[in-house]
């Protein structure tokens, strides 16, 4: 028996304990296998839980050949894990009685507490106080338990079986959802994955999704971990953790079903409009190791294949069939994906020469026709010249069932291949639900080969491993935060946000304050013409919606479009409070690009970029980055925009210069990264010029900590 522990490595330790336990308590059991208080009892006997199990009971004297306790406090001193299969009325007081007891970690099924609102979270709060004062790790309430598979110590009473195999590492899957967790279980059992622990962690009122992330990384068993998440609450946690998982080669992957609980302050801005907590979640997520991915499916199945292989060398994905039909489909599912099938080398295409029959056609993806049928062999000639190809990653073999006996061939030759395979392989046995012999099968999941049943959820799952191989920058090409000092509680409006940004380096078109028409002339003189006059006041946040900018082409106008812009604005907002009116030297041509910067309360500073005009405003296409992103992480951001190719030279016009919209967006990220007082700087629009001739901030907004932009 364990002696419980405090301090800061209290939990952890309780966690540990209740995760690993040697010693058991059912609390509430009975002698019915299909109630909760029965099922944790007949599962630790159906898994063969090697260390002692204490029953606690009100009304039996025994249950099988086991003796029952009265109460919690009969137990012996330092249980390791205590499953509370009792009514929420008698949860707190069991609770307190476990900490009297020593014991390390307790699992609460009853619900009724912060998933039903004030009155509930207020109870979850006091039973969280409870746990924390005593040293008992808490897991729950309103969770399914957990199951370690590894050292079969199942904690639930959802339906388990034993899986373990102790030569494979396998998947540790952690999930705030109690179904789901065991429904991601069950269908990686299915798929032949290991799995070494399913934990459901519930409300979360003590310990979450991070405090188990933290444990199974420990278990040189995991290889891969499946995280189903609807709210991150230890943000700077699970980034520590995921550089951790890539020292130890363990792949995590993430389904966030849904934006944080937490209340947002509603924002005026563009850049906090478009971006949301959920695409800062998932650029934070995403560069640092942990593969997000859209749907149950995808999480089973590329955690399953990369607990097997670990994510591939390279990006490129070989594709072969043995129909022509398949072979069009995945071109145009690789496209819809962005996935790189990679045109093959020349000895590769050689040897498909001599192998493929005179009326197949060697490439990428590679179709061997029903040849395969008369030639089983061919199978697995073509698979093992694609995976010797250096440009290939990982491999989808996606191929017809056939009759019994022609799928066994199949299987006879591509097995040998495919199982010694160094690169990730998927066999993908189209047909959907048709039955396969269930000796071809067994054999496939035996081997360790990731067997799907769709082309389409094969080359899903590759893209995924794809995107590990290619994604992440390298540390030293992180930017260095810049500190720039501005006081708290501060906006600062179009001229003072400009030098802000000049000071930065980045090119705003020159132009100066002028508080009168004659100031204004002698100013548009001194610059040349035409020019831009733009009302500058902290209340006027958009500027061509209440008409405050015009536009003089000639010094004979320029006294009329000054007074044209104060009458506009004296329509549309009688009681404006005006600093002066900028001119500026006009710059024209280019594309318009939003350039965004904010800091998120759990996330930190981040970049929002996007193409302006309809392409942010109405279709949302912009991308978020983390502040300190590098120039190969900018610029892989840019080119996944709908409107990149504008920037690209579309339709005869000249090629934006890429290098400095990079540059900008690095040094505004810099900014925001090294500035604590600083909440937001937008600058938008910021005209990238054509190639050479670098971008320019054609309007600009600064906001300090707790500054509140007006809308205009």
């Amino acid at each position: 028996m364990t002696e419980p522990s405090g301090g800061e490595g209290g939990l952890r330790n309780g966690l540990r304990r209740l995760l690993r336990p040697s010693s058991v308590a059912v609390v509430g059991a009975s002698d019915d296998p299909a109630s909760i208080g029965g099922a944790p009892i007949s599962l630790l006997e159906r898994f063969g839980f090697p260390g002692e199990v204490h029953l606690v009971s009100r009304s039996r004297a025994r249950i099988g050949s086991r003796p029952c306790l009265r109460s919690i406090d009969d137990l012996p001193y330092g249980v390791d894990a205590a499953v509370l299969a009792i009514p929420r009325a008698g949860v707190l007081e069991a609770v307190e009685a476990a900490a009297r007891r020593g014991v390390g970690g307790v699992v609460v099924f009853a619900s009724g507490y912060g998933e039903l609102g004030p009155a509930g979270r207020s109870d979850e709060e006091e039973l969280a106080e409870a746990a924390r004062l005593g040293g008992v790790a808490l897991a729950g309430p309103n969770c399914l338990g957990l199951v370690n598979f590894v050292d079969a110590a199942p904690l639930t009473f959802a339906h388990a079986v034993p899986n373990w195999q102790a030569a494979e590492r396998g998947v540790a899957v952690v999930a705030q959802s109690g179904a789901l967790s065991m429904a991601l279980t069950y269908a990686a059992l299915a798929q032949g994955v290991m799995v070494t622990y399913a934990i459901s962690t519930g409300n979360e009122a003590v310990a979450g999704v991070e405090d188990y992330l933290e444990l199974v990384l420990e278990d040189e068993c995991t290889g891969a971990v499946a995280m189903l998440v609807e709210q991150v609450r230890q943000p700077s946690k699970i980034l520590a953790l995921a550089r951790t998982a890539a020292k130890k080669g363990v792949a995590l992957c993430l389904l966030h079903t849904g934006r944080s609980a937490r209340a947002r302050e509603a924002s005026l801005t563009h850049t906090g409009a478009i971006a949301g907590n959920q695409a800062v979640l998932r650029a934070a997520l995403d560069r640092e190791g942990i593969l997000l991915v859209d749907s149950l499916d995808e999480l089973v199945d590329a955690a399953g294949i990369l607990a097997r292989y670990g994510p591939p060398s390279s990006p490129g994905i070989a594709f072969m069939t043995d129909s022509g039909a398949a072979k069009t489909h995945a071109l145009d599912l690789a496209q819809d994906l962005g996935l790189d099938l990679p045109s093959l080398a020349d000895a590769t295409l050689d040897r498909l020469g001599r192998e493929l029959p005179s009326f197949a056609t060697a490439g990428n993806p590679v179709d061997i026709t029903a040849m395969g049928l008369n030639d089983p062999g061919l199978y697995a000639r073509v698979a093992g010249s694609l995976l010797d190809d250096p440009s290939v990653g990982s491999l989808v073999v996606a191929a017809m069932p056939g009759s019994d006996r022609q799928g066994t061939e199949q299987v006879d030759a591509l097995l040998p291949t495919l199982s010694g395979a160094s690169k990730p392989v998927i066999y993908t046995i189209m047909g959907g639900d048709w039955p396969l012999p269930e000796a071809n099968r067994s054999r496939i999941l035996d081997a360790g080969v990731p067997l799907l049943r769709s082309p389409e959820r094969a080359l899903r799952a590759a893209g995924h491993l794809a995107h590990l191989a290619e994604r992440r920058a390298p540390a030293a090409e992180r930017v260095r935060p810049v500190r720039l000092d501005l006081p708290e509680g501060v906006v600062l409006g179009e001229p003072a946000a400009k030098d802000i940004l000049r000071s930065l380096g980045l090119r705003v078109p020159a132009g100066s304050l002028a508080r009168d028409a004659a100031e204004a002339k002698s100013l548009a003189d001194r610059l040349g013409y035409p020019v831009v006059l733009k009302a500058v006041s902290p209340e006027l946040r958009h500027k061509s919606d209440a008409g405050a900018v015009g536009f003089v082409h000639h010094a004979d106008d320029l006294a009329a479009s000054y007074e044209s812009l104060l009458r506009r604005l004296e329509r549309a907002r009688p009681a404006l409070v005006l600093e002066g009116v900028l001119v500026e030297e006009m710059v024209r041509g280019g594309v318009e690009v939003l350039l965004g910067a904010r800091r998120d309360p759990d996330w930190g500073p981040y970049l929002v970029v996007g193409l302006g005009g309809i392409f942010t405003e109405v279709l949302g296409d912009a991308v978020v980055l983390m502040a300190d992103a590098g120039p190969a992480e900018i610029t892989e951001a840019l080119t996944g925009l709908r409107g990149f190719p504008l920037l690209e030279g579309a339709r005869g016009s000249a090629p934006g210069d890429l290098p400095a919209l990079v540059a900008a967006v690095q040094r505004v990220g810099a900014a925001i990264l090294g500035s604590p007082t600083i909440a937001e700087i937008e600058v938008n629009p910021l005209l990238v010029l054509p190639c050479g001739l670098g971008a320019v901030a054609l309007d600009a907004l600064v906001v300090g900590i707790g500054g509140t932009p007006r809308e205009g």
